[in-house]
């Protein structure tokens, strides 16, 4: 997930990380702390409303577990997020706090440092992003139940088809962020490599 770029200056040989794509930093913060914060908040909201008026729902049981469970997963994307965030800063951050005469004069050191943080950025930002997702269609499926109308309710037909349509928009949700995950967090040309290393070994 991240790219090399080259730092300024003559008879420069090494490169500075940088998140690929290169937007992919602040994609993440909008998504994680933005995003999931509100959407554990819908989930806990539905999960309350369901738990204290079951005899509205059809399975108010599972349809509470999956609110809670979509309602933590997206809590833990939110704290692995955080300290993923500790890691991931760019050479222009490093000049701007520790002013550009330090990076200078201690160029080697810093460049090896954040090509560490930026491998620490990658450890916990990955399964941060999953248990965005997988919150996300948690969500979507806990919502789509709570929709389906009990036995005998009223305005059935409607409840009925709001289901289906965020059932068949969570099921695209989660066909389309799988997609994202392997096309933009594993590009090709890293998966490629990935099959190769396995079948050398093998």
């Amino acid at each position: 997930m991240t790219e090399d770029e080259r730092p300024s200056g003559p008879g420069v040989h090494y490169r500075w990380r940088a998140p690929r794509p290169l937007g992919y930093g602040q994609a993440d913060s909008m998504a994680l702390f933005v995003a999931a914060p509100l959407l554990t908040a819908a989930a806990l909201s539905l999960a309350g409303v369901v738990g204290g008026a079951d005899t509205q729902f059809r399975w108010p049981g599972p349809t509470l577990l999956l609110l809670v469970v979509a309602s933590l997963t997206l809590i833990a994307s939110i704290q692995l997020s955080y300290h993923a965030r500790l890691f991931l800063y760019s050479h222009d951050d490093l000049v701007s706090w520790l002013s550009s005469e330090y990076v200078d004069s201690h160029k080697i050191p810093l460049w090896k440092k954040q090509k560490e943080d930026q491998q620490r950025w990658q450890k916990y930002n990955k399964p941060a992003v999953v248990c965005f997702n997988a919150g996300t269609v948690l969500l979507g499926l806990g919502i789509a139940a709570a929709l389906v109308p009990p036995d005998g309710g009223r305005q059935a037909l409607w409840r009925w088809t709001a289901a289906v349509v965020v059932l068949v928009a969570t099921v695209a949700d989660g066909v389309w962020v799988t997609y994202l995950q392997l096309r933009v967090a594993e590009p090709p040309s890293a998966l490629l490599r990935t099959l190769r290393r396995i079948t050398r070994r093998s």
